[in-house]
């Protein structure tokens, strides 16, 4: 068969997903596509590094979750759905690979702890209070949300149907229904965290063998014709470049290999705080070092 679904019995998501994600692939090799599902699992981290690992072997990859329910549905106010975020991966030949990597919602729930940490007040379009109106604190959106009082994060467009808020709210619920419905596990308001455990969480994974449908290399090569254009399309007055999906992460990531992974101090002495309590030593901290 071409599919599979594996239960993770609520076990650490990132190793179950790579798991999942290799069996996937070899099963593409056979089949030209697979797909599979992993129910009662656990945060995985980066969906993109799952959709990826596809990319070497000449096929696209596809990888989603589904989250504790944070996201509020259109002209709602309680929260219904996760940030549901989904990637999708395109190798190229020369130019970068094509890797989408997005939340459903507006931002995902890391942004606005990072706005909690700072205190700074929330962005209006960024979600709502229990009354559906904008909401500004990010403390209290976070406990409302825990407490499932109401309020949330809006949908992928925005509130209300102006700026399509609709579509990305359709998009979160499409990724339940791949993550969950399909595999029989919960969904939606189910998915819930707890004061001692996160939400049990479910997720979904695709490769599609490029060669089922054409040549790798000439695909390779029309990719970096499609990206490249992209790259030298007219930019719009003040701004400075057009990226496409993943340019920015993988020149950030080569920033970082040479200089270090930027950290706000209170995030660092977190993990210090962490590292101490199991006998790891931290790692130095590096003074910034100017962009050549």
């Amino acid at each position: 068969p071409s599919s599979l679904v594996i239960d993770a019995h609520g076990a650490m998501g990132a190793p179950v997903s790579v798991k999942t994600m290799r069996r996937v692939i070899t099963k593409a090799r056979k089949h030209g596509a697979a797909f599979g599902c992993v129910r009662d699992s656990n945060h995985f981290g980066i969906a993109g590094y799952y959709a990826m690992m596809a990319l070497d072997e000449d096929m696209l990859g596809i990888a989603m979750t589904n989250t504790a329910a944070l996201g509020v549905p259109t002209f709602g106010r309680q929260v219904m759905f996760g940030t549901n975020p989904l990637a999708f991966a395109a190798p190229a030949d020369k130019e970068q690979a094509f890797v989408l990597d997005m939340a459903t919602t507006v931002v995902a729930r890391g942004k606005i702890e990072v706005y909690e940490r700072r205190g700074k007040e929330l962005p209006t379009g960024w979600a709502v209070d229990k009354q559906g109106l904008t909401a500004k604190n990010a403390r209290v959106l976070l406990d409302e949300m825990f407490q499932r009082v109401g309020g949330g994060i809006l949908p992928l467009g925005g509130e209300g149907e102006l700026l399509s808020g609709y579509k990305g709210y359709g998009l979160a619920v499409m990724v339940d229904i791949l993550c969950a419905v399909l595999c029989g596990a919960p969904f939606g308001a189910d998915v819930v965290d707890t004061a001692t455990s996160s939400g049990r969480v479910s997720h979904f994974f695709g490769a599609i063998r490029i060669a089922a449908f054409r040549d790798p290399q000439e695909f390779r090569r029309d990719m970096d014709r499609l990206l490249r254009n992209l790259r030298h399309s007219p930019v719009a007055e003040g701004a400075e470049r057009v990226y496409f999906a993943g340019q920015k992460e993988f020149e950030h990531e080569a920033q970082c290999r040479e200089l270090g992974i930027p950290l706000p101090r209170q995030t660092y002495r977190q993990l210090c705080r962490i590292g101490h309590a199991f006998n790891v030593v931290p790692p130095d901290i590096l003074e910034p070092i100017p962009n050549k």
